[in-house]
């Protein structure tokens, strides 16, 4: 017997006879017995509402298909602003359409539900368009794009953060490069440039070129060409932090 038909017996037997089974009834139930535990059905079946479905146990619920489904988060995502799994329960409720209950018993997930929906690739979609809009205009509005100014632009607009694009695109540089907006020039002097590397080296706990990628994410930094350029090398730049503080 499998584990998933062991559960199904336990949960008849629990019943017995009748047509609903809470949770608490089954843990009193279980208590003296082999069978598995309300945790172990709960992994298994994913929600006891569907375990007790499995199990033929309660209100026999409307049969959805995949196709369904997919087509009621469709229907909904034109709907819904925003669409997210706690719009569509109200909005489900409304239309009589697949319940999150439904949703899970067929996809497994929620989010597997809206991967075959071909909605999550819908959603980044819709957020690269945004933030293209949002940097074309920022870029049009404000003297000089940087990610200082873009977030007081963007502050109160319901605009993409800085953090959000750098995600996106690997950084704030990146995002500027690929959808070609020109960086402002900056001619760093070393003092700058040293300044900002014990900077880094202080909030992230070491001074790699990784840790200062990171560190750089979202903030006018000199690239690691231009410090590489001034210093010789990105050893030669870190030693001259490293005995700078010990000095």
């Amino acid at each position: 017997m499998s584990d998933l038909e062991e559960a199904i017996e336990a949960l008849r037997l629990a019943a017995n006879g009748k047509n609903e089974l809470t949770a608490n009834t089954y843990f009193r139930w279980q208590l003296n017995t082999q069978y598995p535990s309300v945790a172990e059905i709960l992994i298994l079946f994913g929600s006891w509402q569907i375990a007790l479905e499995r199990a033929g146990i309660g209100t026999v619920r409307v049969a959805f298909t995949k196709s369904d489904i997919i087509e009621a988060l469709r229907a909904a995502k034109e709907e819904l602003e925003p669409f997210t799994s706690a719009t569509y329960r109200e909005w489900a409720q409304q239309h009589q359409a697949p319940s999150l209950t439904d949703i899970v018993h067929q996809f497994n997930s929620w989010q597997q539900a809206l991967s075959e929906a071909e909605i999550l690739k819908e959603r980044v979609q819709e957020m690269e368009r945004r933030i293209i809009e949002s940097l074309l205009e920022a870029q049009e509005t404000l003297p000089v794009l940087t990610s200082q100014t873009y977030t007081k632009w963007a502050a109160g607009k319901n605009r993409p953060t800085v953090a959000t694009i750098a995600r996106r695109y690997g950084s704030w540089s990146n995002a500027l490069e690929i959808i070609g907006i020109e960086q402002p020039r900056k001619r760093w002097t070393e003092e700058e440039v040293l300044r900002i590397l014990a900077e880094a080296a202080d909030e992230r706990d070491g001074l790699t070129i990784a840790h200062y990628q990171k560190f750089s994410e979202g903030r006018n930094t000199p690239s690691i060409g231009v410090i590489t350029a001034l210093f010789g090398s990105w050893s030669n730049a870190v030693m001259i932090v490293l005995n700078q503080r010990q000095s």
